[in-house]
């Protein structure tokens, strides 16, 4: 899933669970932020990661009627590597 079509997946989510856009490009720019640098850590997965990543959030909106956190997406990316054998260092975005 590219970055582009992830975006467009969360902004639709939003739209249909009615969320304000007050705040959302501040948020919009740390979850772009978040899929750029799982990209750049799990470059051979088909980009795998942005996927689970945006159905999380997608999944985050539905249930509590928010988005979810940078901090959250951030620490969800960071799951995902782990969980997927890829080292983060404390000092990259998703070791934040």
């Amino acid at each position: 899933m590219s970055i582009d079509t992830a975006m467009q997946r969360i902004s639709e989510a939003e739209s249909k669970e009615g969320l304000r856009d007050d705040d959302r490009g501040d948020q919009y720019e740390a979850y772009e932020r978040t899929f750029r640098a799982l990209e750049d850590i799990t470059p051979d997965d088909d980009d795998e990661g942005v996927a689970v990543v945006t159905g999380w959030i997608v999944e985050q909106m539905r249930s509590t009627g928010e988005r979810p956190s940078s901090r959250a997406v951030r620490q969800r990316g960071r799951k995902f590597c782990q969980k997927s054998g890829y080292e983060v260092s404390d000092n990259d975005w998703l070791g934040a």
